[in-house]
């Protein structure tokens, strides 16, 4: 386990000794993204049985085998031409691993380019090892402005929640944001300040006016700059973005008054945000509304949005675990337990949304990931 948080809270204190208080996206950008001290820094791995969180690849191969069946459709949709996945966030590698695993036999994988976003080149070097069955198929680059014109998908799990937020109230006055100062002791407190941006701004224009004093939740600016750089990259083709996160309706519920954020350390959740500092998780839910509002601005349109549950069980999800384990498999096994976390709404069936994009595609399109259930048009 890594002891950063007092050599991080350092580097904070002098920031804000140096140019005053900070907001709570830079602080949180500093907890997980610090080059030294971040929690997403350094060798360990927070993911998996060991780590602080599990995410669905890390659950059952059937997970990356569904999605891979989802892929071949967006092929044959495309015309069963050279097709490139782009993956962002990767993790250890499981979801890549799985799908080409699953592609591996059928037509599309000589024509598959598998192309991995990933900046910090350790996390690259755990992913190659993993993957090196399929080295010949996959490359790597450390930013998306590296790739050039795409003609594919670009699939994401879990990452936009790890962007960093900012955090609102709603005061007498409009909307206030949370920045940090420090009290004499050393600890950290919160305070409010005017909102830090002009797109800030903004945002809280368009948020309900009904929300009442005292409402505190979050914006995150950082997915309207990501869908802006996906559009410049694509050419025709997908974005699938699985992630937990709801509506804006969901989103903005009078009883979500405060707000989404969470901190995870040892498969465990809090709300102490301030503490252990770079040694746990920060997340917010998704605003999925956001992302599909956004995402028309720069020239895609929402082709479906529906819960993991459904958008698996779309997929002959029966079918290919049976193909998967051989047509065997013990009702009261771990692998059946471990199947069923993907899809109960007390694992991640209900709480984790798949919504998918797409540019130059027909906006009528009917997938087959959203034809047991498609609720997009309450995004």
């Amino acid at each position: 386990m890594k002891d950063f948080s007092n050599e991080l809270i350092k580097i904070i204190r002098n920031k804000v000794k140096d140019s005053g208080p900070i907001t709570f996206k830079d602080f949180m950008e500093m907890a997980l993204y610090h080059e030294k001290y971040g929690y997403y820094s350094g060798s360990y791995f927070p993911i998996g049985k060991k780590g602080d969180f599990i995410t669905s690849p890390h659950t059952h191969c059937l997970y990356g085998a569904l999605h891979a069946k989802q892929i071949e459709e967006f092929w044959e949709i495309l015309g069963r031409t050279p097709f490139t996945i782009v993956e962002m966030g990767a993790g250890a590698g499981y979801l890549a691993k799985d799908i080409l695993s699953y592609l591996s036999n059928r037509e599309i994988f000589n024509l598959i380019n598998y192309i991995i976003v990933e900046h910090k080149s350790e996390t690259a070097s755990y992913q190659r090892e993993l993957l090196k069955p399929f080295i010949n198929k996959i490359s790597w680059v450390s930013k998306l402005s590296d790739l050039d014109s795409v003609k594919g998908c670009i699939i994401s799990n879990e990452l936009l929640d790890a962007f960093p937020v900012h955090l609102i109230q709603k005061e007498a006055s409009g909307f206030k944001e949370i920045c940090l100062d420090f009290k004499e002791d050393g600890s950290l407190i919160e305070m409010f300040a005017d909102l830090s941006s002009p797109k800030l701004v903004e945002y809280a224009k368009a948020l309900p006016l009904d929300l009442p004093d005292g409402y505190h939740t979050e914006a995150n600016l950082g997915i309207m700059k990501w869908i802006s750089e996906l559009a410049g990259i694509i050419s025709e083709g997908f974005v699938v973005t699985i992630d937990y996160g709801h509506t804006r309706k969901e989103y903005f519920h009078p009883g979500r008054n405060r707000g989404t954020l969470l901190a995870y350390m040892n498969h465990s959740v809090n709300e102490e945000l301030y503490e252990r500092v770079g040694e746990q998780d920060l997340t917010a839910h998704v605003n999925f509304s956001d992302l599909h509002r956004w995402g028309k601005e720069v020239g895609f349109s929402t082709l479906g949005y529906a819960p993991q549950w459904a958008f698996l069980a779309g997929l002959d999800f029966e079918e290919t675990f049976l193909e998967l384990s051989d047509g065997k498999f013990d009702p009261f096994s771990p692998e059946l337990a471990a199947v069923k976390m993907l899809l109960l709404p007390q694992g991640m069936g209900e709480s984790h949304k798949v919504l998918v994009q797409g540019k130059g595609i027909p906006s009528n399109l009917v997938l087959k990931g959203f034809s047991l259930k498609n609720i997009m048009k309450r995004l």
